[in-house]
């Protein structure tokens, strides 16, 4: 029996971060990239909405709408509501352990800024998928031996427990890589407010975590 090792497809989709309503003359850059880091990985909003003049509440159900993509993989395995919520909740505590580090902005000569990042990847994937396909195929094989066969939904719903407890347990005791430095660009845009990149910013959002263990 063969299993795909990209049968679990991790996104991060994240809140676009525009920084709407912030004064050209005192707009602090350091802090904007901290606060739209903040909103997406760790689910810290009130520092975000005030930076881009929205809502705790809308923030908030922008960020509960991204999760709903990230975790759109689970619709092709057909899953219960209440596995969907168990995962809901484990890739809320997941982003939670990220870390990072802002630095202070410097000001450009065309009046954008360039943020140092620290980025310390965090390692959750590489060891649920490196034993993935050796742990379903030697219970599939059980399986059989007893005079059962096991139906698709059956092989999903065992691989989709299995990846839960091992991704759970590694976010219970999360390792990370050595950390990297990146920057970002703040620049004003045609609006004449400031923002980010967001090909850039998804980047540096992806690079928080060990997703290309995970297929993507």
């Amino acid at each position: 029996m063969k299993t795909k090792k990209n049968a679990l497809i991790v996104t991060i989709i994240m809140i676009a971060c525009l920084a709407t309503g912030c004064s050209l003359f005192s707009f602090d850059a350091s802090g904007y990239i901290k606060a739209c880091l903040d909103a997406n990985m760790h689910g810290e909003f009130e520092e975000y909405a005030k930076i881009t003049n929205n809502s705790v509440e809308d923030i908030e159900k922008l960020y509960n709408d991204f999760l709903d993509t990230d975790l759109s993989f689970l619709k092709q395995y057909n899953v219960s509501e209440d596995k969907e919520q168990q995962f809901r909740e484990l890739f809320i505590n997941l982003y939670k352990k990220t870390q990072y580090e802002v630095g202070g902005a410097t000001k450009e000569s065309d009046g954008s800024y360039t943020v140092p990042v620290t980025v310390h990847k965090m390692i959750i994937f590489k060891s649920v998928m490196e034993t993935l396909e050796d742990d379903v195929t030697a219970w599939a094989e059980s399986q059989v031996s007893s005079g059962t066969t096991p139906s698709n939904d059956e092989i999903y719903n065992y691989v989709l427990d299995y990846m839960y407890d091992k991704i759970a347990a590694e976010v219970d005791n999360p390792t990370y890589d050595e950390p990297q430095a990146t920057t970002i660009k703040v620049s004003k845009n045609s609006d004449n407010v400031y923002a980010v990149d967001q090909n850039e910013l998804q980047s540096l959002f992806e690079s928080l975590i060990d997703l290309e263990a995970a297929g993507y």
